[in-house]
């Protein structure tokens, strides 16, 4: 079995007993829904290859990182087939939209979400109800039939995804997703030393015996310029004036569609082609819709981007988002679009060495961005850029809402691509 990948290359399974457990799962109902999902949600033009990209690809990636990572280990052939398995299906329930639409429905049922909702789709049930019976049009469940006929144990599979404490190679702070995630977007952003920066990073890891990854000292170097991928791409989508707009529409509509019904967390397991034909066949979203394929009518009129204040802001996008309206009148035709964030840019990580003591990197990020949207071209704008009475009442209210006048903020005109100012020894190629 192979498969040629734009980060790892030319890929090949020549273990004939995993590649026919590989091809069986790739044929599988769960695994085909993935080819139609988006890994990314950001389709503009300033980072198109990202708004292309599938959720397989990056699986069948991840999954080639623990075949590759496991090699080394003495390792049971069917333990090693959980934890390709568990690589391979660790987003297989990520509902349309991904993280957004997750998101609002976290906020309708706290207990949702894509890792734990794995547990249903492989056996097919939601509490006594078949709710999943077709998981791709026409086609059942298969997933435990095809770990029944491999000896594979769904529990296991589900243990290495969901771990019950702690962390391993596929969930942790710095784990084969998204080492395989971050590395494969600065790829698509044709960053072309990301590959070497993996595979350097990779060369001085190890799998230990508990499933968790180990660090020689020597991939510090490596690890930070992960690091900085993240934060530079992050920092792109969250805060590029180009990507603001498009941001706030899918968000509304990801809000409208739960808010609506149109999915839930018992019924979230269609495709984004689905999803969106629903979405376009509504008249509650239906206009909305219909600019994911005819243009983004939504337009930046400003925004204040709030970052490294002390305490963590537990409010979500949609609560903060009303806070804001309520209490600062935006008029008829615009929207207030909030994206809080802590620890999705950069975070502050414990790696643990190949002689077992711990080093510590990075901080964690912490950052809102309040954005004033235009919801249709051609309207009049509400404010100018660089107003500075709508900023300082965004400003004002945040500084209430926080409890902290001392905050760092960032404004459209500002924008460098820095989260953080970088050190000298992290300036790549690509600046």
């Amino acid at each position: 079995m192979e498969f040629h990948d734009i980060l790892h290359g030319h890929i090949r399974i020549d273990d004939r007993e995993m590649a026919e457990f590989l091809e069986d799962l790739l044929e599988s109902p769960e695994v085909h829904r993935l080819r139609n999902m988006r890994q990314m949600n950001f389709d503009v033009p300033l980072i198109q290859e990202l708004g292309r990209s599938r959720r397989l690809p990056h699986s069948i990636g991840v999954a080639h990182l623990a075949y590759k990572m496991s090699e080394g280990v003495n390792m049971h052939k069917v333990a090693r087939k959980s934890l390709v398995a568990a690589a391979l299906l660790h987003d297989a329930a990520i509902p349309p939209f991904g993280h957004l639409v997750e998101s609002e429905l976290k906020a309708m049922d706290p207990e949702f979400s894509h890792e734990h909702r794995l547990k249903n789709l492989i056996f097919g049930l939601d509490g006594k109800s078949n709710k999943y019976r077709y998981v791709v049009h026409g086609k059942s469940t298969d997933l435990i039939n095809i770990f029944n006929r491999h000896d594979v144990n769904a529990l296991d599979v589900l243990r290495l995804v969901c771990p019950p404490s702690g962390g391993n190679i596929i969930s942790s702070g710095i784990d084969i997703d998204n080492i395989d995630n971050v590395h494969r977007m600065a790829c698509m952003l044709g960053w072309h030393e990301a590959r070497e920066n993996m595979n350097r990073l990779l060369e001085r890891s190890a799998l230990t015996q508990e499933m968790e990854l180990v660090f020689d000292p020597s991939a510090e170097e490596f690890i930070k310029r992960w690091m900085h991928y993240r934060s530079r791409i992050y920092t792109m989508i969250i805060a590029h004036p180009q990507c603001i707009a498009h941001n706030a529409l899918q968000a509304d509509l990801a809000r409208l569609a739960v808010d609506g019904g149109l999915i839930t967390s018992d019924d979230w397991q269609m495709t984004e082609p689905e999803f969106e034909q629903l979405l376009r066949n509504d008249p509650r979203t239906g206009e909305l819709a219909w600019q994911l394929i005819s243009g983004c009518e939504y337009v930046l009129e400003d925004y204040v981007w709030f970052k490294n204040y002390e305490k963590p802001l537990k409010l979500s996008n949609k609560e903060i988002a009303r806070r804001f309206s309520a209490s600062i009148d935006v008029g008829s035709g615009h929207s207030i679009f909030v994206w809080n964030e802590n620890g999705l840019i950069s975070r502050r990580l414990a790696i643990k060495s190949t002689s077992g003591t711990l080093i510590e990197i990075g901080e964690s990020s912490r950052s809102c961005m309040v954005a004033l949207v235009r919801t249709r071209r051609g309207r009049k704008a509400k404010v100018q850029k660089k107003n500075p009475q709508w900023r300082r009442m965004v400003v004002s209210e945040f500084s209430e809402l926080i409890g902290d006048e001392f905050i760092d903020m960032s404004f459209p005109e500002d924008y460098t691509g820095e989260f953080r100012p970088t050190s000298a020894e992290l300036k790549l190629g690509y600046h």
